[in-house]
């Protein structure tokens, strides 16, 4: 009985995924998010990145989602989005990014 109960618990459990976003074979975008829903944005036309949506209006052809890892947790696909963005540096991500760092200047003496 206590096994059924897990299995249940685990079936309801939210799965997320990772996914990359690329345009003539290119990564522009990766995002996380619940799995099978949250990616559908990058072809909508309605993203919250800006950048997508003008894509998606002007050469939508080109423009391509990938899937790279499913049925993670929340905490591992977001560990997984950060490395992805690290490792492809994509053109519309904006967090964890090195252009989004800011380089510290310290004083010598």
């Amino acid at each position: 009985m206590l096994k059924h109960k897990e299995n249940n618990i685990k079936e309801h459990k939210q799965l997320y995924e990772v996914y990359e976003v690329l345009y003539k074979g290119v990564p522009v975008y990766i995002g996380s998010g619940i799995q099978g829903i949250r990616h559908l944005h990058a072809k909508s036309g309605a993203s919250h990145n800006a950048e997508l949506n003008k894509l998606f209006f002007e050469d939508s052809d080109y423009l391509v989602v990938q899937i790279l890892r499913t049925d993670l947790s929340k905490e591992e696909s977001l560990e997984m989005e950060k490395e992805y963005i690290q490792a492809t540096q994509p053109k519309f991500n904006i967090a964890h990014t090195s252009k989004n760092k800011k380089i510290g200047v310290r004083k010598l003496r």
